[in-house]
């Protein structure tokens, strides 16, 4: 006996049960017991179908020697390299590592976008030398101290395009970064296929540019089959 097979004797199994118990339930006309006796046996019966079910599965894990838990597919993680056009996944959004990177190439002479969910305020003073900011918020520009110019909402998909179009069109041939740190944010306010396709149209854009693309991302915080494709299409 294998596993496949196990598992569909399995479900099979506690499918043909409860298809029996209903037809039980169904049989309030027996002379051997009352149609309110017919119901409560029945009923109590189905209640311990997963009593039941859970011994019939230890039973077939000792026969086949393995268990009949769900099996968790992992994300592979890319493998990649820094490289002029290269697009550059990061693992954790908010953390320093992608910003680290981030400031180091700027320091090094690179021309540097940062669209991210800390203050260009707070960016620069981490960054250390001139880049530009934009951040994502929801904030009222009029009752802060920052440049209007510099508040992105999340929503504000075509805008984000547009100022890194300019920002790759002003500094073609030149060594460039983009740093996009809020990929969950943007979803949670638009939808992943949205997002996604932003993602591949930037991806290809950077590459053409020959700029460098940093990509902070969460796995917890997408569905497994999103981060598969999101790994898959920006690797």
């Amino acid at each position: 006996m294998n596993r496949e097979y196990a598992e569909g004797y399995l479900k099979g199994y506690e499918e043909g049960m409860r298809e029996a118990l209903e037809e039980l339930i169904a049989m309030t006309c027996r002379k051997s017991y009352t149609s309110t006796e017919i119901q409560i046996l029945a009923k109590n019966q189905r209640i311990s179908i997963p009593k039941k079910r859970a011994a019939k599965k230890k039973e077939l894990e000792l026969e086949i020697g393995t268990s009949l838990d769900p099996r968790e597919e992992k994300v592979t993680e890319p493998n990649q390299e820094a490289a002029p056009g290269k697009t550059i996944l990061i693992k954790g959004e908010g953390n320093q590592q992608a910003m680290a990177d981030f400031r180091d190439l700027v320091k090094a002479g690179w021309e540097g976008l940062c669209i991210s969910r800390t203050s260009p305020k707070e960016v620069k003073l981490f960054v250390g030398k001139d880049c530009t900011v934009l951040w994502l918020t929801k904030a009222d520009p009029s009752a802060g101290d920052q440049d209007r110019e510099e508040y992105l909402l999340p929503t504000e998909t075509a805008k984000m395009q547009t100022v890194i179009r300019n920002f790759l069109t002003k500094n073609k041939g030149r060594p460039s970064v983009i740093l996009l740190d809020g990929m969950t944010y943007i979803i949670t306010n638009t939808d992943f296929r949205s997002f996604l396709k932003i993602a591949q149209k930037l991806k290809d854009d950077v590459y053409q540019a020959r700029s460098l693309l940093l990509l902070p991302y969460e796995p917890t915080n997408l569905p497994e089959s999103e981060m598969n494709l999101l790994i898959n299409e920006m690797s």
